[in-house]
């Protein structure tokens, strides 16, 4: 929205790391992996962008609920569109 992936993606690793220190997963894992690759869509990285959305993707193949689930892949989805 920005168009700032520098502090987006300093803000989504941290979020990354905080995750994983603490073992949240779920929702959360899911939508830091799509911030990260958001981040890296905006500063034109297709590479590292598609594998962000790979990790989310697979991360949301575990969140419990379905209309979260559907929310994080649908969020995912549209950041392979910004791909095209």
């Amino acid at each position: 929205m920005l168009n700032r992936p520098e502090p987006a993606l300093a803000h989504a690793r941290r979020c990354l790391s905080i995750c994983e220190e603490h073992g949240i997963g779920d929702f959360d894992i899911a939508f830091t992996h799509e911030a990260i690759a958001r981040a890296y869509a905006v500063a034109g990285d297709a590479e590292e962008t598609r594998s962000y959305v790979d990790l989310g993707t697979r991360a949301a193949d575990h969140i419990e609920d379905e209309g979260n689930k559907g929310y994080s892949l649908t969020e995912l989805n549209s950041i392979k569109e910004m791909l095209l």
